[in-house]
């Protein structure tokens, strides 16, 4: 027992010179070391100078040479020089480079910046999610539809009196076309349906109507463009081509038909945009047969009408364009006389000045006023001439509601006999209302004059309606209109009124 305590007492007095020799080396390391120009060494980068080991082996090394990494060996009696760059590495962001941070702006983070992680877009609303999308073909854009109406009219005939209501249906179908091309353009539209009252097969009709209109952008500063259309219409009691105060048979309604086009270019030197366009026009009537039996030979109206116009604008801004307009045509009848023995050949002439406005989703459209003239091949017949008026204006008060304001003379010839034409004039306003974003609803008023040259006979016709849009989708729209017509004329036993009222369905893509 006594033994071991002895051996174990020599073991430690053993180890303790080892640990104590241990501690004070350690202690040597972490304090600062005793070299000559140590406040020099001290303010030197570290980066350059390898790990001082002051181990036994190593501190007995170090006190021959000191090595460097970049650089000859250096007693270790000698200051230690400045240190040298690797070669090349002043480029920025290499060790031992010039480092491209100011000494006054702040040390960079100690720890790697967490990335931001950017939110998912939201898709833009779209501000007609009912709209029709339509059908891509060969770089256009078509937007079919059909449409099918139910009503009552109350005077289905236009009949002065004894008005008989009939039931009705309605059937259209219509397509919008436009070219998505980068230069050039074409857009139009066709429309046609048939009208099939129940108790009044008089009134039964046809009607359609159709335009198309393109642009060829031969350079930047140079356009050609044509426009095509076509009607087809039935004759009303009250329209300035049936004699005033005439009343139908039981007959069916005779058909007006038009149809004709222009073509023309347009310069632009700056701001100053020049135009020329040649027009031709094509109208042809159905005979009719009056309630006296007496057949109205209409036929003998049909003419063509040749037309030039010529217009000057300037650009002032984007939004407005002030313009001078004028126009000169000749019409020329297929028969010499008509049925009463009148030479109605013409020719016209008129000037306008107006402006165009492209105030985008505020105000657009086109506003134009002047004086047009007639002068006809028959001396019987007076001249036609009054001031003209014409626009078309859509302006949206706020993003839900829209007013179009729409205004039109024309210089027309009329078939009674002793008047050589009428000067037609009518105005349009119409709002509408987006109650809901698939609900919207309509109000529409019309005024429209027929002054006759010739002959005391003035006639007017107003017009109100209302109406109500709601989209199931983007493919079914269910429609329902109110509407009011009046007319009243100079002449005994030829005003009327007559309401329809209207419900319907309409397909579209």
């Amino acid at each position: 027992m006594l033994r071991n305590r002895f051996l174990l007492r020599r073991a430690l007095f053993a180890v303790a010179p080892t640990f104590a020799l241990g501690v004070a080396s350690a202690f040597a390391q972490n304090a600062p070391l005793g070299l000559r120009n140590a406040d020099t060494l001290a303010t030197q980068p570290t980066a350059n100078v390898s790990t001082l080991d002051l181990s036994t082996s190593a501190a007995k090394a170090a006190k021959k040479k000191t090595v460097r990494r970049n650089g000859p060996p250096v007693a270790s009696g000698d200051s230690l020089p400045p240190l040298i760059a690797y070669p090349g590495a002043e480029r920025i962001g290499l060790r031992g480079g010039i480092s491209p941070r100011s000494a006054q702006s702040p040390p960079p983070p100690t720890i790697a910046a967490v990335p931001s992680i950017d939110s998912k877009r939201r898709p833009p609303l779209d501000d007609k999610p009912y709209d029709p999308t339509g059908v891509s073909f060969a770089g256009l854009r078509l937007k079919p539809y059909l449409e099918e109406d139910f009503g009552y009219a109350s005077n289905p005939s236009f009949a002065p009196s004894r008005a008989k209501g009939s039931a009705f249906e309605n059937t259209e179908a219509g397509l919008t076309f436009q070219s998505d091309w980068v230069r050039n353009e074409i857009h139009g539209s066709l429309r046609g349906g048939y009208s099939d009252y129940f108790a009044d097969s008089s009134a039964n009709a046809p009607y359609g109507s159709g335009s198309a209109a393109g642009r060829l952008d031969v350079s930047r500063s140079f356009s050609l463009d044509s426009e095509a259309h076509f009607s087809v219409l039935t004759q009303t009691p009250g329209s300035v081509t049936l004699p005033s105060g005439a009343v139908l048979s039981s007959g069916r309604r005779p058909l007006v038909d038009t149809y004709g086009g222009s073509a023309g270019g347009t310069a632009k030197l700056g701001n100053l945009a020049l135009s020329v366009h040649g027009a031709f026009d094509r109208t042809a009537y159905d005979n009719t047969t009056l309630s006296n039996g007496v057949v109205d030979q209409l036929s003998s109206d049909d003419s063509n009408d040749w037309g030039l116009r010529g217009r000057i604008a300037y650009q002032i801004s984007p939004i407005v364009t002030p313009f001078l307009e004028a126009s000169v045509d000749k019409r020329i009848y297929d028969k010499g006389a008509d049925a009463n023995g009148f030479q109605r050949g013409s020719t016209g002439e008129s000037s306008v000045g107006g402006v165009t406005l492209a105030w985008t989703n505020q105000l657009t459209g086109e506003f134009s006023a002047g004086y047009g003239n007639r002068t006809y091949q028959d001396a019987r017949l007076p001249d036609l001439r009054g001031p003209l008026v014409n626009g078309s204006l859509a302006w949206s008060v706020t993003p839900l509601t829209t007013v179009s304001v729409k205004a039109g003379t024309s210089l027309a010839d009329t078939t009674t006999p002793g008047a050589s034409g009428a000067a037609s004039h009518n105005y349009t306003i119409g709002i509408s209302h987006a109650l809901l974003r698939n609900l919207t609803l309509s109000a529409t008023a019309g005024y429209a004059t027929d002054v006759y040259s010739g002959l005391a006979i003035h006639d007017e016709t107003t017009t109100l309606g209302v109406g109500a849009e709601y989209n199931v989708s983007r493919e079914l729209v269910i429609k329902s209109t109110v509407t009011r017509t009046q007319f009243s004329s100079s002449l005994p036993n030829s005003s009327y009124v007559a309401n329809v009222f209207m419900l319907g369905l309409r397909l579209q893509r």
